[in-house]
């Protein structure tokens, strides 16, 4: 399985709070059958150095966290990415070429706040597409307009952007509503890609072999493998991905 979306880098935010717990993280997502995996610190606004995913500090971090991963013999691929939230100063940095794609590809990966507006979503994502860039939306199912308005789905579908669900969603652990939603949305083949969006060793972890047991279990197995597996390589190979039958 390819992890597409996890907070495995660490001192970046959120996620690992250090070295022995995003090497444990790599532990744990190999030991559930994960061989490659993709890094996202969140990205916000690079008013600081500190900020700005592309900063010299984060490129050490992550070339640290690889070379620490080989030295202790864990058989996982390491990309680096990014977690954009969508600010309505996204635009101008597409146009300034500074936030980072998924493993360098014209994949970017984005956010937005839980509670936003639905018709400001839409102003995001085609002003990202505009710049030629196919946005991968990060767990969609969490956000309250999207829970209220699910058929949205359908459309951003259909506009060719890639739906990420996440792990803990479908598992029942970030909510009823987000777990009703993402459901809708795999009932539906409307998902390209599950992802762990793992944060740490202990909580929201990055193991993927129990959500690759239920999707088989209740969807099947040739959809369990276009959305933990097929697709996400694809993202990194730069290639189209393939929509569910």
């Amino acid at each position: 399985m390819i992890d597409i979306h996890c907070h495995i880098l660490p001192f970046a935010d959120d996620g690992a709070d250090s070295m022995e717990d995003a090497l444990e993280m790599a532990r744990m997502a190999v030991d559930s059958g994960v061989d490659a995996m993709i890094a996202t610190p969140h990205f916000h606004i690079p008013d600081t150095e500190e900020h700005n995913v592309k900063s010299a500090r984060l490129a050490q971090h992550f070339l640290q966290l690889r070379e620490r991963v080989e030295q202790a013999g864990i058989p996982l691929s390491l990309y680096f990415g990014a977690e954009i939230l969508c600010t309505t100063d996204v635009p101008d940095l597409l146009k300034n070429n500074q936030p980072v794609t998924l493993a360098g590809s014209n994949y970017l990966l984005v956010e937005f706040f839980f509670d936003e507006d639905l018709a400001y979503m839409d102003d995001m994502l085609s002003a990202i597409a505009a710049q030629g860039l196919t946005p991968v939306i990060a767990h969609p199912e969490r956000y309250e307009a999207v829970q209220n308005t699910p058929y949205v789905i359908e459309r951003w579908f259909a506009d060719g952007y890639i739906i990420q669900v996440n792990k803990g969603s479908i598992l029942g652990r970030l909510g009823r509503r987000a777990a009703a939603t993402a459901n809708w949305i795999l009932a539906r083949g409307l998902a390209h890609a599950v992802a762990s969006d793992a944060h740490s060793s202990v909580v929201r972890t990055p193991r993927m072999g129990q959500l690759r047991d239920h999707l088989a279990m209740h969807y099947s197995p040739d959809y369990a493998h276009i959305l933990l597996e097929h697709n996400p390589l694809c993202i990194l190979k730069n290639e189209p991905v393939l929509s569910a039958d």
